[in-house]
């Protein structure tokens, strides 16, 4: 092998110069000074400080905030595994590590919007599903009428159907489903119609959700008997079998010829992952999507007229190894640049998160 030559070794010295924080991109540098400046966790000791989502600042005064990121930590109407209370909690710590700038888009959501975590939303009564599913509607009434965008991490999908009541106000959006599960069945299930079994029927049946801009992806297992409300109210339902013919690209024209222009919003349930990928998730159900499938879905919506998102059913007590709260994070993240990209686009205004 050839001696590196004089004027080789000066060159990569030279390119070697500089600051941790400095890349080649002037509006990356230029953020991370300003995150530097306002003393913003960036690259800091991951378990120092507030663990909040994303290192996003806490902030209470919702005037503040434009995109909200929140905890559910509800789970009274799971019906297998306990354990998705800790979701948030588990989401947050390994959200530290994730962002701030998108990695191929090169999307800042703090430079675009003031992005908060609000905190998780406390339940007065934890274990009795139907005041814990009024809070969260009034909670999500209130992003509704500031204006705010929310981003979600449960928790039980019953919760999901609360979050579409507020923010839809009777006027149904589109909705996209990665899930194992329609979770529309019929009835009611261990004594309650509020249930994890119905929580888009329950949805369409609010209003708050148009069937026929309703597309539900990656379906399969035992429970497979109890779609056919979703086909009969006029939903596009995919079971995974049909996702294996479609490919991404197929599903990704799929979407889009359901949701149109409109509003939507999107629930990515973590059980529409394999269980091999993410173990730590309330109902594993075995030949779901790969994280690789998962992530090109999402960065294939870029552009839609998307209102809000959630991350349901993360279990950790599952998972000690942190991985599926890491594959979380990760995808909630793209979620998040997302939903910046987004709002900007509806409102035609942007506003930088501050940290101080």
């Amino acid at each position: 092998m050839a001696a590196f030559s004089e004027e080789k070794r000066a060159r990569l010295r030279a390119l070697a110069e500089g600051e941790f924080l400095q890349s080649s991109d002037p509006a990356i540098d230029a953020f991370l000074r300003r995150m530097e400046a306002e003393n913003a966790p960036v690259f800091s000791d991951v378990y120092a400080g507030d663990m909040t989502f994303f290192n996003a600042p806490r902030k209470t005064d919702l005037d503040q905030v434009d995109l909200a990121l929140v905890g559910i930590p509800f789970e009274a109407s799971a019906p297998v595994r306990a354990g998705t209370r800790l979701g948030p909690r588990s989401f947050r710590e390994w959200s530290k590590v994730r962002g701030p700038v998108h990695d191929v888009w090169k999307t800042i959501p703090f430079e675009l919007l003031s992005v908060a975590d609000i905190g998780d939303i406390s339940f007065e009564s934890p274990h009795d599903v139907s005041s814990c599913v009024q809070t969260i509607q009034e909670t999500f009434s209130g992003f509704r009428r500031k204006g705010i965008t929310p981003f979600s991490v449960g928790g039980v999908h019953t919760m999901s159907h609360p979050i579409l009541t507020g923010l839809a106000s009777g006027e149904g959006v589109g909705l996209v489903q990665i899930d194992a599960h329609a979770d529309t069945a019929r009835g009611s299930f261990q004594g309650d119609r509020l249930n994890d079994c119905r929580v888009f029927l329950n949805a369409m049946l609010d209003e708050a959700i148009d069937p026929e801009r309703t597309i539900q992806i990656g379906m399969r297992g035992s429970l497979s008997p109890y779609w056919d409300f979703s086909k009969e109210a006029g939903a596009r339902i995919i079971p995974m079998h049909e996702c294996y013919d479609l490919g991404v690209s197929g599903l990704l024209d799929e979407i889009r010829s359901v949701i149109g222009d409109g509003p939507f919003y999107f629930s990515l349930d973590t059980d529409g992952i394999d269980a091999t990928y993410l173990p730590g998730t309330q109902l594993p159900e075995p030949f779901g999507f790969t994280t690789r499938e998962v992530v090109q879905i999402i960065r294939g919506m870029r552009g839609m007229d998307i209102v809000g998102a959630d991350i349901v059913e993360l279990c950790p007590p599952y998972d000690p190894n942190g991985i599926s709260a890491n594959i979380a994070a990760a995808l909630g993240f793209e979620m998040v640049c997302l939903l910046a990209e987004a709002h900007v686009a509806r409102n035609g205004q942007t506003r930088k998160t501050h940290w101080r």
